[in-house]
């Protein structure tokens, strides 16, 4: 049985590439995560969408130790920076994994708020400056503009970043802020 990761339709043995989609197809049947029932590849350790040691795979693996206690068995990976964390170092938040360092960012499919801003001015602005990095950034807002006072986290729009670019974006975002306030010290 082989399956197309695209549109997920399964096909007989002997088709190789899904009519569809166009796509080649992967041999075997998709693998879900037991934990928040999302597609994963199956060679990963650990499910990239919610964070969870896959049990199956433990088995055939070395025994991943969380980062902070060496002695510990790690239960999972932080969803944002992949730290292996153990029962009392997990921060979990809708079935999803977390250190403590990332426990409060918000998180979409597999996007993480890098910036919250106060006005669409800012968030475009943050937005092209990561555009300008070659790091990928998203608006994710809850405004409504049929209103003209600000309805607190409604009114709030944040700048969003794959899961896998938080950190790089972090760092551009911070070294950023530090050069705007030397030029205005300067100034």
């Amino acid at each position: 049985m082989s399956y197309c990761q695209s549109c997920k339709c399964e096909y007989l043995e002997g088709i190789l590439e899904c009519p569809g989609c166009g796509v080649r197809l992967t041999p075997g049947e998709p693998a879900f995560c037991p934990s928040c029932e999302e597609e994963i590849l199956h060679e990963v350790i650990t499910c990239p969408h919610c964070g969870v040691l896959l049990g199956w795979k433990r088995e055939q693996e070395e025994e991943i130790q969380c980062q902070r206690h060496e002695t510990e068995r790690a239960v999972g990976r932080c969803i944002v920076c992949a730290t292996s964390v153990c029962h009392q170092c997990a921060k979990w938040r809708g079935g999803k994994v977390f250190c403590e360092e990332h426990y409060d960012l918000k998180v979409a499919f597999d996007w993480v708020a890098v910036h919250s801003a106060s006005t669409q001015v800012d968030a475009h602005l943050m937005k092209g400056h990561l555009l300008a990095a070659n790091i990928p950034a998203v608006l994710l807002s809850q405004h409504d503009r049929m209103y003209t006072t600000t309805l607190g986290d409604l009114a709030v729009t944040e700048v969003m970043v794959p899961k896998s670019k938080f950190t790089e974006a972090r760092r551009f975002l911070d070294a950023l802020a530090l050069e705007l306030d030397a030029e205005d010290k300067s100034n």
